[in-house]
Parts: structure tokens; C-alpha cells; sequence
């Protein structure tokens, strides 16, 4: 009887002096951005407070996108993978393509496959990767099926990692989404109003021609010879050679007899 007593009492102090798991008083999961594009892939910055670090414990936890049934979904209460919630799937594997995270517990004998730890606070910090608002997963029968966010609700997923069940770390946050806003622009100013007004551009006027015209910059030294035109009849200059003329016939009419008079003269003189 004493020694039942004995291993009692020891059986005790060993429960009393070996590490209890931090319990978790009440998970949360953010995220950041607030909101994922519909159409084309969304990396979202995740953090966890409140969950249960379990230290040197098996696994840790799973950090999911995709869908969860209405009511009780959770593995603890009864759902399964494929039935009760589906999520994208990925490799198993630290260098995944990010649309599946493991958060292992501290010194966990997985912690060489994990994306990150649970801290002894409950805190950790991941990046996931969201697809799109529509993505494939396999149902409880392993049938593939088309999931649409759009239509049916899906966030993010917290459940145990490894096949280890946890109801303190099992979590679901809503993701809603939307198309990111085109950064805006500012308007330039418009240029302040000129001292002199400028009149309007009548409809009557010419054209302006788009072309550019090509001007010689090389100056030329020699004058420009300028043509004067001719002389046309009924001008002034017409008239003044109209009167040279007539004077050299007049001279010339003029003068014929004067040389045959004196040439009389000398021809009397020599008889």
C-alpha cells in the first residue's frame, strides 16, 4: 500500500514538473492585403496570435485557401479534408509554390519541412499565395470539382499538420475579393493666361500647312541680278526711243542737200 502511495505521489510531481503546451487563449488569423484579385494570383501577408505552441511536439499546423462547409467543418468535430472543406493543393514540401504553408511547433522533429514556427506566444507569420477566386480540388471521393469563391465561401484555413488533430489551432477567415484600383493621376495644370488677347481663328482663313519649309542657312555674298522688264508700247520708255529716231532721220534728211550744195560749190570753184 505504501508504495503504491509512493509511485502516486511520484507519478504527480513528474506531471507537475514536465512542460505544459501553452494553451490558446483564442486563435486569430489576419492577412494583408485586405482583399484578393479575382482573376490573377495574390500573395497575402498572414499572421497568427492566440494559437497552442506545443514545444518538441509532432507536426504543428496548416495554413490553407479554400472553401468550408456551413455548420461544423473542423476535423475536431467530425469534417474531413475533401467533404467538409477543400483547399489548394500543393506539394508537401518547404519550397512549394506557396499555396499551402507549415507552421511547425518548436524543435518539432518536422521543423525541416516547415515555412516557419509557432512560437512559444502562439504567434507566427507566413506568405500564402492565393490563386484567383476559382480553383480545382479534390471531393471525398477524389473526384475533381470546380470551386468558385464567388459563389460559396472561402478564407483562409488553419487545421493540424501531420494528421494531428487540434481544436485549439482549427480556424477559418473569410477572404473577400476584388479588382485592385488603377493608381490615379494628377492633371496637369493648365498654363496661366497670356497679358494680350488672342483672337479666334476666323473659319474663312487658309490652312496651315504641316510641312516644314527648308531655308538655306548659307548667305550668299554676290548681289542679286533683279531683270528689269521691257518696255511695253504706251509706256514712257517707248516714246523716248521713238524720239531718237526720229531725230537721226531728221538730221539725216537734213543734211543731204547741204552736202550736194557744197559739193556744187566745189565743182564750180575747179572750172
Amino acid at each position: 500500500m505504501k508504495q503504491l502511495m509512493r509511485v502516486a505521489v511520484a507519478a504527480g510531481l513528474l506531471m507537475i514538473a514536465a512542460p505544459l503546451p501553452a494553451s490558446a487563449a483564442g486563435a486569430a488569423v489576419t492577412f494583408s492585403p485586405g482583399s484578393a484579385d479575382p482573376e490573377y494570383a495574390t500573395s497575402l501577408q498572414v499572421k497568427g496570435t492566440g494559437f497552442q505552441s506545443v514545444p518538441k511536439g509532432h507536426g504543428g499546423i496548416y495554413l490553407l485557401f479554400g472553401w468550408v462547409a456551413d455548420g461544423t467543418w473542423q476535423p475536431s468535430q467530425g469534417g474531413a479534408a475533401g467533404e467538409t472543406y477543400r483547399y489548394v493543393k500543393d506539394k508537401e514540401t518547404k519550397d512549394n509554390n506557396g499555396f499551402q504553408r507549415f507552421l511547425a511547433f518548436p524543435g518539432s522533429d518536422t521543423g525541416s519541412a516547415a515555412n516557419g514556427e509557432i512560437a512559444a506566444n502562439g504567434t507566427w507569420s507566413a506568405t500564402l499565395v492565393i490563386p484567383g477566386a476559382r480553383f480545382k480540388a479534390a471531393d471525398r471521393t477524389g473526384k475533381v470539382v470546380d470551386v468558385d469563391c464567388l459563389k460559396v465561401r472561402c478564407g483562409l484555413i488553419t487545421v493540424g499538420a501531420h494528421g494531428v488533430v487540434n481544436a485549439n489551432n482549427e480556424t477559418f477567415t473569410p477572404v473577400t475579393f476584388a479588382v485592385p484600383k488603377a493608381p490615379t493621376t494628377q492633371a496637369a495644370a493648365p498654363p496661366p493666361p497670356s497679358s494680350s488677347p488672342v483672337p479666334p481663328p476666323s473659319s474663312s482663313a487658309a490652312p496651315t500647312s504641316t510641312s516644314t519649309p527648308i531655308v538655306s542657312t548659307v548667305e550668299s555674298t554676290e548681289p542679286v541680278p533683279v531683270a528689269k522688264p521691257a518696255a511695253q508700247s504706251g509706256e514712257p520708255g517707248s516714246w523716248w526711243w521713238i524720239a531718237v529716231v526720229a531725230g537721226v532721220v531728221l538730221i539725216a534728211v537734213l543734211a543731204v542737200p547741204l552736202i550736194r550744195a557744197r559739193k556744187r560749190t566745189r565743182n564750180a570753184e575747179g572750172e
